[in-house]
């Protein structure tokens, strides 16, 4: 059981970085071209929901998968490195699930025409959401790279 959670941590972990990274340098690059989102919004919407579908319930693998692993290890014996891929990692993921949820559904209801509250241009959404989205990569690629050269 626990290389089957190992193999679907990994998995979720790749995808989670390598979409991430993927759809923030493509929407990055739509908004710098200056025509303006709404010529894109197909484009918006895919990504939008394949982060919502995909991307989101796959780091809910990625924590329970992680929470399972962690807890075979005795907890007094265990190193801090994976104490630090616990804490981190756990902190990394509710962060992600809860920002970039916030702006896909902002995202989601100007790309239907509602008006928000702080009504912003879908520019602006855009960017912000791509920022959340390579701020996550970035903090979980720190992760993995304290993890894996065993530093602190």
């Amino acid at each position: 059981m626990y290389s089957i959670s190992y193999i679907l941590h990994i998995v979720g972990i790749a995808l989670w970085i390598g979409s991430f990274a993927a759809f923030g340098f493509l929407l990055r690059s739509l908004v710098k071209k200056g025509e303006g989102l709404d010529n894109h919004s197909f484009i918006l919407e895919k990504i939008r929901r394949w982060v919502n579908l995909g991307i989101l319930p796959g780091l809910f693998i990625v924590l329970i998968t992680g929470v399972f692993m962690i807890l075979q290890f005795e907890r007094e014996s265990m190193p801090f490195y994976l104490s630090f891929m616990e804490q981190a990692g756990t902190m990394v993921i509710l962060l992600t699930i809860v920002f970039v949820s916030i702006y896909s559904r902002k995202m989601g209801k100007k790309l239907n025409g509602a008006v928000l509250k702080k009504d912003k241009p879908l520019e602006s959404l855009a960017l912000m959401y791509t920022n959340f989205m390579f701020l996550s990569a970035a903090l979980s690629v720190m992760v993995i790279v304290v993890v894996g050269l065993r530093i602190i």
